[in-house]
Formats: C-alpha cells, sequence, structure tokens
C-alpha cells in the first residue's frame, strides 16, 4: 500500500479534548487505591472509552455483586489497549479485559499469561462521509482510507476491501486515530466530503456516534473477539479469587441483559462519552450475550469462527513485525474455571440477588 503524504490540518487542542478527553493522545491512566493488597485484591486493568466492556465493568462497580461473591476489585483504567500491555509486563495488573491483538502481543512478550474467558465481540467499521458518492466497499479504489495503523481496525478493513474486490495496492494509507477522527469530523461541515481522506475505519462506539450525529454512513462492520486474560499467579496461586471474579463477570453479563439503560448511563457517564442508549445498542448488536433472557443463555466459550478471527490477527502482527514468532491462542487458553462455573446451578440463584447500588 501507498502511505498517504498529505498532513491534514492541525486539530485544536481543546476540541480534541472535549470530544475525546485526550484519553488515547495522553494515555490517560486512572489508578485505583494505591495501598492496594495484591493478596486480598484483584487488580483488573480495563479501556475506559471501550464500550460495550465498560458496561460490564459497571456492573461489578455498581451493583452488589462483588459483595455476593466475596470480592475485593481494584478497578485500573487505561484509554487504550497498549498501556494496559505495558501494565500487565510491569506487573501492575492481574486480570485484564482487552482484543485479540494485544492479548496475543502480550502472550508473546510473557507466555505465562493464559486466556480465561471471552469477553465479548466488538465491532470495527469502514464509514465514509453522509452524503459520499462512495456507496459500497469496492467504490474504494484509488481512495484515501485511513484509521488507527497497527490495530484490529486496520487488519478487520484491509481484509473487508480485499474480499471485496479492492486492491489495496492501489488504496493510499495514513493513520488517524478515534481522537483525530473525532477532530475532524467535529471541523467539518461538507456532509459529502472530509478534507484529505475519502474513508475512515474504527472502534465502537465512535463509528455509531459519527453514524447518529449524521456524519458518517457504515459501509461494513466487522468482529474482534475480546477476551479476560489472567495472570499465572491467580491461575495457580489465586484459584479462588479468580474463580470469584469470574463469577462476578457472568452475574455482570446477566446484570447487563437485564439492565442495559441503566449500565449505558453509568458507562456514558463514567467514561465522560456522553452517548445515547441508540449508539451504545448499536455497538452492542454485534454481541450475542447481550440479547439472550436468561444467565443460563451466556456463552464465554470460543467457537471456531472465533479461532479463524485469533489466527488472522495473528499473521496480521507477524506481517507487520509487532510480533517474531506465530502464536496459536488455543495454547494460550484455559476454560477450567468458566466450565466449572457455567454448570454451577448457584448462578440463577446469585443472579437473582443482584441489586443496582448507583
Amino acid at each position: 500500500m501507498k502511505t498517504e503524504g498529505r498532513t491534514l490540518r492541525k486539530i485544536s487542542a481543546r476540541t480534541l479534548y472535549f470530544l475525546w478527553l485526550g484519553l488515547t493522545s495522553l494515555g490517560w491512566v486512572v489508578t485505583g487505591p494505591a495501598a492496594a493488597d495484591q493478596n486480598s485484591q484483584i487488580r483488573l486493568g480495563w479501556q475506559i472509552p471501550w464500550a460495550t466492556q465498560g458496561q460490564l465493568v459497571m456492573g461489578l462497580k455498581y451493583t452488589n455483586i462483588t459483595n455476593l461473591v466475596g470480592l475485593s476489585v481494584d478497578y485500573i483504567g487505561f484509554a487504550y489497549g497498549g498501556p494496559l500491555n505495558r501494565a500487565a509486563l510491569a506487573g501492575e495488573v492481574d486480570v485484564l479485559l482487552t482484543a485479540d491483538q494485544p492479548a496475543l502481543v502480550l502472550l508473546s512478550r510473557d507466555p505465562s499469561y493464559r486466556i480465561v474467558s471471552r469477553m465479548m465481540y466488538n465491532r470495527v467499521c469502514i464509514y465514509v462521509p453522509a452524503d459520499s458518492k462512495v456507496r459500497e466497499l469496492s467504490h474504494l479504489s484509488d481512495k484515501i482510507v485511513m484509521g488507527p495503523t497497527g490495530a484490529a481496525a486496520e487488519r478487520v478493513a484491509m481484509a473487508a476491501l480485499s474480499r471485496a474486490g479492492v486492491d489495496l495496492s492501489t488504496i493510499q494509507s495514513g493513520k488517524l486515530d478515534m481522537a483525530q477522527q473525532s477532530a475532524l469530523l467535529a471541523n467539518t461541515k461538507d456532509p459529502a466530503r472530509w478534507p484529505g481522506v475519502d474513508a475512515l475505519y474504527g472502534f465502537d462506539p465512535l463509528p455509531a456516534v459519527f453514524k447518529e450525529q449524521g456524519k458518517a454512513r457504515i459501509l461494513q462492520c466487522g468482529k474482534v473477539v475480546s477476551v479476560v486474560v489472567a495472570t499465572s499467579e491467580m491461575l495457580q496461586e489465586r484459584r479462588d479469587q479468580l474463580k470469584a471474579f469470574l463469577t462476578g463477570f457472568m452475574l455482570s453479563w446477566n446484570n447487563f441483559t437485564r439492565n442495559p439503560e441503566r449500565m449505558n448511563a453509568l458507562f456514558s457517564a463514567e467514561s465522560r462519552l456522553n452517548v445515547s442508549d441508540a449508539v451504545l445498542d448499536d455497538a452492542a448488536s454485534i454481541e450475542p450475550n447481550r440479547w439472550v433472557n436468561s444467565i443460563g443463555e451466556l456463552r464465554f466459550g470460543f467457537t471456531r469462527d472465533d479461532f479463524i478471527v485469533f489466527n488472522e490477527a495473528n499473521r496480521f502482527l507477524l506481517d507487520r513485525g509487532i510480533i517474531k514468532d506465530s502464536i496459536d491462542a488455543r495454547d494460550y487458553i484455559d476454560m477450567t474455571f468458566i466450565n466449572e462455573l457455567v454448570s454451577d446451578t448457584n448462578l440463577t440463584e446469585l443472579a437473582g440477588k443482584v441489586t443496582i447500588t448507583k
């Protein structure tokens, strides 16, 4: 692919801050209590602006779930997966909520970690100006397509374009992260054109926000497999705490299916994204657990298609030189705890005792 040499106008720092709070560009981190006792408290690494993951964290923070399962959690928030991985490698978190690519990168750096559950599917989308003449992916040949390079969004977007018959060598590509995209669209008045770019790709919830605002039209969305990852210490020496956490995680999923509006509102406020229920429902539409009727219907295991996604992520990381050796996700998955919990008849009783505390 050719490298786009054009430079977008300098974006107002004030606009960038208010639209995305500077989370990505500043690598913002919110830490929990400094004196947290690692032996009694699970340090949970999560990503503040990431729906639907954020609503699950709200379920742990703002219900009685942790009390029901006897769990103490230190919530350590990050802007995105890179800083979260660095914290994991520094031994600063015990459990991570993360996506397929950063999980594989972490495993390549420290093979002692294990994936202990599927967390969710989340969308990455390709979108154009609302009134763009581009009506389908095949129309993007010889166009300028930008987004967060090196991320899963690039992987999924380029694979979708290739499947649509686009010769990727004809595309002029460039980096435009989600914060920059927010500022670009906020400062663009023409509904048919964005300055310096024909199409963008990126992660929810922002594509759903752009769509709701009438600033973008989504051409296609793909799937990222997101996971729960735990340290070897949690798996070997703190097994009871890991089991308690995963029980709470399952209860939080069930709580979200029953109280989506409340969890959406809590996430919207805590992330300061101030997004609507419609946007968050759009972002969650790809995840089957969002629409189940009982805790027994929730799925935390992996399908054959999930491993195809993992393999695609592995090839992408190898091709970009982000990892040196191939990583087979199957070698790093330990479903022992989840499989035991899925058959636990007490889950339904516990789910009936969950109450929202905020």
